[in-house]
Parts: C-alpha cells; structure tokens; sequence
C-alpha cells in the first residue's frame, strides 16, 4: 500500500492538522469530492449520456459495497443512513406481544429507540449489561429463549470502541433459529467484513464515518433467503420489478433487497460513497486495518505514559479504531479544547476522551498528539 499516495487525499495531511473523529464524521477523500462534483456537471447538464453516468453512480456504490462486504451486490438496499435500515426491520417484522429483542446497554441511539417504540405492541426490550466494557459471549447465549425474536448489536461500540466477535454471536444465533442484525457503522472501513461467513442475517450502515463518505448515504444487507421475514412497509415506483408504463400498476415487489428502495435515491452521496468504498478497496482492508492496530497502539501506549487510562478493549478479536481514554485530573472537555487549540480533532463521549485515527495517519502524528495532551 503506498501511504503518501493515500495521505495525499486527505487535505489535513497538507495543512497540519490531525483529524480523530473518524468516529464521529470524517472527512472527504480528494476522489470523492471530485465525485460529486463530476457528478453535479452530469446533472447540471443531462443529456442521455450525462444520465445514464449519473444514475449509474449509484449502482457502483451498490457494487463497491457488496465486494467489501463479501456478499453480492444484489443483497444489498441503498439508504439514507443506517438508522433508515433498522427502522425498515422494526417497521417491518411480524412483531407479537411477548416477543424479545436483545441488544446492549450503552447502545448508540438509532439501535435503542426503535426497539423501544415497539414496546406498545407488546415487545419486551433486553439490555445486556456490558462486564467491564465488554459484553461476555455467554450473555447473549443466556438471552437466546424461545421469544428472542432477533439480536441488534453494533460490530463496534461507539462509547467504548469494544468489537464484537460477530462470527462467534452468529453461529450462536443460528444454532437457535434468531436473527441477528448488526450495525456496521463503526467498524467497517477499518476491518475485513464477511457477513456470509458470520452468518449475519441483516446488516446496516452509513457512509460517513469509517467508509470516508459523505453524510445521506447508507445501505441495508438482506439476502434474498430473508426476504419474506422483513415487510416492505415504504413503496414506490422504484421497489416493483415492472415500474413502468407507469400506470400499469403490477404491485410485484422487486425479487432482491432494492425492494426496500422506495424512491428517488440520495444520488449525489451515494456516488461520493462509491469513490471512498473503492478507494478502501483499492488499499486492500487487511492493509487498512493493520494500519490503523499500528497508530491506535502508539496512541495507547504513548498517553498511558502521561497518566491517562485507556478503557477500550485491545484483546486480538476487541479491539478498534475507537480508543476511549480519560486522565483523573483532567476533564474531558478541556483536553478536548486543549488539543483543538494545536488543531487536533477530538471528541467526548459519555464523559470520556474519543480519538479515532484512520489509516492514512502516521505514528508520528499519533506522537504529536500525545506531546500536546496535558
């Protein structure tokens, strides 16, 4: 992989800056700004060529994704955001009184509220409480009854950075039947992904974090064999297999996951989405994660030298890009603004330091950061 070549996308590699919130949001590669901004010429000026490009954007975003993933491009919805394909399963799933879903407390947002809204009809929502900051594998196995209706877990916790081993919990979930949806969002972009050997029945995601993309785009994984467990409960033109004559009105719904896709598509984020998946692609994920193990390490070791804990897990198949870290005489809003101040991005979370380096940072930026932490 040649680092400077990739270094050389990333504006803040040329101004100074050290940007750690890849977590949070990340910012543009060179080629996918210039994506977009391709992009709005072809819309700026549509004839039939300019069209055909345009649209077909989306479709490479389809494709980019599905070779990251290891699944084919047909298994894969095209969202607005990762909450959008938790929201479609919640909506869509044949929910009865007495039903369970498990999840973890601690839990980002867009993985708690939906469930929640489903206590009214009856669903009872299990929280497991993590040991530390992590969540023991027997656990989950404890809460895979008979009423365990599905598993939603985050690959990578966003609060504390810890991974799960999501091939360990799917072959849990499918000795017992249980679905298990995973939220990808936090470590993919980092990490190799293999959703058909983990056995994972449904994924979600979004493009601005990990995958270096632009915020409105996302995706939704459902094989066509769990097709008929999920109701499309948005359709439009774009979800039948036959929409046009327009006013034909054949309601047969799409035989793959683009059923969910129930209208005009976040065109111009999904094609800025497809230039940074690709470009991951392009750098190889084995190379981008041992990247990112590497600076992550230099970040650990070098503020444990400074006093501050770190409460990531860093075991082999735990650790992330995430590192959480807190110093007993400092708050965490002041490092915060105290690194701003030398032009490093940080953030807090949950009453806790967040640094979250990608892979074309270096060690020696990881050691300017631990120079300015006090």
């Amino acid at each position: 992989m040649n680092l400077e070549a990739y270094r050389d996308e990333f504006e803040a590699t040329k101004n100074g800056q050290i940007y750690l919130n890849h977590a949070g949001v990340s910012p543009l590669p060179r080629r996918c700004a210039e994506a977009m901004r391709e992009a709005i010429v072809w819309n700026s000026d549509l004839t039939p060529e300019n069209w055909d490009r345009y649209i077909g954007g989306v479709e490479r975003c389809r494709k980019a994704l599905g070779a990251m993933l290891n699944v084919s491009p047909e298994d894969i919805a095209l969202s607005r955001n990762t909450t959008e394909g938790i929201n479609w399963i919640a909506g869509g799933m044949d929910w009865k009184p007495g039903d369970r879903v498990v999840t973890v407390e601690g839990e980002y947002p867009a993985n708690i509220y939906p469930w929640m809204r489903l206590q009214k009809k009856g669903v009872e929502l299990v929280r497991i409480q993590p040991v530390g900051e992590r969540v023991p594998l027997e656990r989950i196995e404890k809460e895979l009854t008979p009423q365990t209706r599905l598993v939603s877990l985050s690959y990578v916790e966003f609060a504390s950075g810890f991974r799960f081993d999501v091939e360990a919990v799917g072959d849990l979930c499918q000795k017992k039947g249980i679905p298990l949806l995973v939220d990808l969002i936090q470590g993919m972009g980092v990490f190799p992904i293999d959703l058909v050997k983990w056995k994972v029945t449904f994924a979600a995601g979004g493009g601005q974090k990990w995958l270096l993309g632009p915020q409105g785009g996302g995706f939704f994984y459902c094989p066509d064999k769990h097709l008929d467990l999920v109701e499309t409960t948005t359709v439009g033109a774009t979800s039948i297999v036959n929409w046009t004559p327009y006013t034909d009105y054949d309601f047969t719904l799409r035989p793959n996951a683009s059923r969910y896709e129930y209208g005009t598509p976040s065109t111009l984020p999904l094609i800025g989405m497809a230039a940074s998946v690709e470009m991951l692609n392009e750098a190889g994920m084995e190379n981008v994660c041992e990247r990112v193990r590497i600076i992550t390490d230099v970040l650990i070791d070098g503020a444990g030298r400074k006093g501050y804990i770190c409460h990531s897990p860093r075991g082999e198949s735990e650790w992330s890009g995430i590192v959480i870290i807190s110093h007993p005489n400092h708050s965490p809003n002041s490092v915060v603004e105290n690194l701003q101040v030398h032009d490093i991005q940080a953030s807090e979370r949950e009453g806790r330091i967040r640094l979250a380096p990608h892979f074309y940072q270096t060690e020696e930026e990881m050691i300017r950061v631990i120079d300015r932490l006090p």
